[in-house]
């Protein structure tokens, strides 16, 4: 049987909770600050972001509250209080990377936009924080002569009591992996579908390249992706001399012309095709058979202009596409970020409390000292990422700070 835990490592196990738990609600605080101050943080996923950092911020009030609930006595309303936040907000962060994951789901699979994604975020927050705070609820009414209340102390702080040590695992472990393992199952069900996108993304970028390097002087490419591979012909009055503006210097009369051919093409752009010369036709244009002594002017320009709008919907459509594929792509990318910092949280705990259940007479103060370190940082994780996602925004706001300093201290 191993000996009970030292004072020494009971104080090193809770100086770490506090200040973990300190350095969270600093980043927590940011979060929130920065999201409700300017609408430059409002991105889809941040919103999500801003949900789950109340459920952080109330957890770390748990956590840091440390042993202090435990000495104070079970039966305490500093101890009770403590336990009920970390049962209630601690899962919540699990459920809300799970969300993250849904709204990639609905991305990708079922082509939601923003603002169907907002119209269901309340849905959201009943769940992350709804579910969980039913247990934790009820708990409060479960008392037992043999086993006591359900809240007490738990080593590190205050939760549920060891006799009740099953239900760490039926109702906080167990269901916390359950949904983890679901977002991992959304993740790889997406990944295929996010690597083809990427890949059609990099591929979309190497033809732009190629256009913008390559692109000689004729064809003409206009920005709506039509390919004129040739000079349009047009026929002008007689003895009328075109400028050097609109065809090579030459002169027409009624019956003799030096028509070009015209070849438009619509849809996506193929740069191989953009090498094409132009080509002049040898056979000269069939005129009527009845010879005509004042031909107006004509030109295929209104058929070009016709073709240019059909064809610059279908490519606006397809941007439009592309580009909502770029930031789908972007939010996927920041919410497999969180779910990393899931893992980073939940595994080390889990197997600590995996070990007391196997071996409930022995403590290892490895594994409590490393519950104790990451799962007060639940808040600091998410913060750090939250940052990441909205750097250039910080940047802007700490340039727009300088300079209302520098001009106050002008005047």
């Amino acid at each position: 049987m191993a000996p009970a835990p030292s004072q020494r490592q009971l104080a090193a196990i809770s100086v770490t909770e506090r200040v973990c738990s300190a350095v969270s609600l600093i980043g927590t605080s940011i979060i929130i600050a920065s999201f409700i101050g300017s609408r430059s943080f409002r991105k889809p996923i941040n919103r999500l972001v801003f949900y789950a950092s109340w459920g952080n911020m109330m957890a770390n009030i748990g956590t840091l509250i440390s042993q202090s609930g435990i000495h104070a006595g079970s039966g305490s309303s500093l101890c009770q209080v403590q336990a009920f936040l970390i049962q209630w907000f601690m899962p919540a962060d699990a459920l809300w990377a799970f969300a993250m994951a849904c709204n990639v789901y609905l991305t990708f699979f079922h082509k939601y936009n923003s603002e169907q994604l907002r119209q269901i975020e309340w849905k959201y927050v009943v769940c992350c924080y709804g579910l969980p705070f039913i247990p934790s609820f009820v708990y409060f009414f479960i008392q037992t002569q043999a086993r006591g209340r359900v809240y007490g102390s738990a080593i590190l702080w205050c939760w549920v009591a060891l006799p009740w040590d099953y239900l760490r695992i039926a109702v906080f472990y167990g269901p916390v992996w359950f949904v983890i393992s679901l977002t991992f199952a959304i993740y790889l069900r997406a990944g295929s579908v996010i690597y083809q996108k990427h890949r059609e993304l990099r591929n979309l970028s190497g033809i732009e390249s190629f256009v913008s390097d390559n692109q000689p002087d004729a064809p003409l490419i206009t920005p709506a992706g039509i390919q004129v591979t040739s000079e349009i012909a047009c026929f002008a009055p007689v003895h009328q001399s075109l400028s050097a503006s609109d065809a090579p210097t030459r002169s027409f009369t009624a019956s003799s012309f030096s028509p070009y051919s015209v070849r438009i093409e619509g849809g996506p752009i193929n740069p191989f095709s953009m090498l094409q010369n132009l080509e002049e036709s040898s056979a000269p244009i069939q005129g009527p058979s009845h010879p005509r002594s004042d031909p107006s002017p004509f030109c295929t320009e209104l058929s070009l202009k016709s073709a240019q709008h059909e064809c610059g919907d279908s490519y606006a459509q397809r941007r439009k596409a592309i580009e909502a594929s770029s930031a789908a792509w972007v939010y996927t990318k920041y919410a497999m970020l969180f779910f990393i910092a899931l893992l980073v949280t939940w595994v080390p705990s889990t197997v600590n409390r995996v070990y007391a259940l196997a071996r409930p007479d022995n403590f290892s103060f490895g594994l409590n000292y490393a519950s104790g370190f990451v799962l007060p940082l639940q808040g600091f994780w998410n913060s750090l990422i939250y940052v990441s996602i909205s750097w250039p925004a910080f940047k802007t706001l700490w340039r727009n700070l300088r300079s209302r300093s520098m001009g106050s201290r002008q005047t």
